[in-house]
């Protein structure tokens, strides 16, 4: 437990103190419930995963429990800690969004609320005191880099409908304020929600400047090269198994390489062009509020790729079959409208069976992107990275028999 002044931890007698998280707990909301203190989360060091080593958390006021006191003899940082896991990073980013805030007429009320923090990124909720009436809360987002507040706000100047409100964004920073823009739509039950997210989706990709993401930061993934890349990461059995896929889906992936082939064949025969694209289109980076349908979380988006991958992952996520408790999925003819949706607003209606075989590819495309970024990722717990590659691989196998 770090000191607010951040040179200062808290101690009992010669050793840290001890506290039990059962796994899935809020370590936060333990802190409260036993000592009393209001603490801002740094690290967890695995905690989430089932994995041990000691949780870091700073603390907002001074008060000392019973029976602890605050030493100057420090612990071992972190390894590799991001910015916002280092003692001092709440205090240090609030008085700037402070002063950022009070720059264009607003405030800020009350202490920021905790949402997701890990290696990638950081996500507060932040209570506004004035601004716009539809941006009473917002949530501020810090990555490592500045590339997903540059395509945010290069989305929200261009496409501002298709977006929720930006108050700000400092790529430098690797910082943006995103008012809420409603609810995540995997909660939602209203159909017309669904197929408006698919239709905003395909204005994305007709609509955004390809140039002035590039500029951004974002990659060019055209079907040509994803194609390549794609049969490449099939060939390598070794690399499959560094994900630590079951051979049996290895054979299975491996055997469906001409499938694979006669797929990226017919999809280039089509001639849907190579356009923009979010890069992780799921019903839970899409939100249903007073804007309508609208987009976020833009780190992964590219500044080319075929617009069936953006549509096949986002109806691959909705439909699976561990999803069946969505509450739209009780929505007789779900899958006709929701295809149907994206495809009228490409202007191709009857490309319906084609976009159907491309889930596949779609699934395959993200297994290639992630494969790239974390196969030889390293981050702050170890023995840890993120399994996005793996779940893609998985899911490609189950629509690859599908297909048959």
């Amino acid at each position: 437990m770090w000191h607010p002044g951040s040179r200062q931890v808290l101690r009992r007698g010669d050793a840290l103190p001890v506290l039990d998280f059962p796994q899935g707990s809020d370590p936060a909301g333990v802190v409260r419930a036993v000592w009393g203190l209001t603490v801002w989360p740094l690290h967890d060091l695995g905690a989430r995963f089932g994995l041990g080593g000691p949780v870091h958390l700073q603390a907002q006021s001074e008060l000392a429990p019973a029976g602890l006191a605050w030493s100057p003899v420090l612990p071992e940082p972190v390894p590799g800690a991001r910015p916002w896991q280092r003692p001092g990073w709440p205090a240090h980013t609030l008085a700037w969004l402070d002063t950022e805030l009070a720059a264009r007429g607003q405030g800020r009320r009350g202490p920021p609320t905790f949402v997701s923090m890990h290696d990638l990124n950081t996500v507060w909720e932040v209570s506004l005191h004035a601004g716009p009436a539809e941006a009473t809360s917002a949530f501020l987002k810090v990555s490592e880099t500045g590339r997903e507040a540059a395509v945010t706000a290069e989305v929200a100047r261009t496409l501002p409908t298709l977006v929720p409100p930006l108050l700000g964004a400092w790529p430098e920073r690797g910082a943006q304020l995103v008012a809420s823009g409603g609810q995540l739509l995997d909660g939602v039950a209203d159909l017309d929600a669904w197929t408006q997210a698919l239709t905003r989706l395909a204005d994305v990709q007709r609509r955004a400047d390809p140039t002035a993401l590039a500029a951004a930061g974002c990659p060019a993934w055209p079907l040509g090269r994803a194609g390549e890349a794609i049969l490449v990461l099939l060939d390598d059995a070794a690399a499959l198994r560094n994900w630590n896929l079951p051979e049996a889906e290895i054979a299975a992936l491996q055997a469906d390489r001409s499938q694979v082939r006669a797929l990226l064949r017919d999809l280039t025969a089509h001639g849907l062009p190579d356009r923009p694209s979010h890069g992780d289109a799921h019903p839970r980076n899409a939100l249903h509020g007073v804007r309508g349908s609208v987009w976020f979380d833009w780190s992964e988006a590219t500044c080319a790729a075929h617009p069936f991958m953006d549509a096949g992952w986002f109806l691959a996520f909705a439909l699976h079959p561990q999803r069946g408790g969505l509450p739209v999925r009780s929505r007789a003819g779900l899958e006709t409208e929701l295809a149907g949706a994206f495809l009228r607003a490409w202007d191709c209606p009857d490309a319906a069976p084609l976009l159907w075989r491309a889930l596949p590819l779609a699934l395959l495309h993200r297994a290639v992107v992630y494969d790239r970024q974390f196969r030889d990722w390293a981050g702050t717990v170890p023995g840890w990275r993120p399994q996005y590659t793996r779940f893609a691989l998985r899911q490609a196998v189950g629509e690859l028999t599908r297909l048959g």
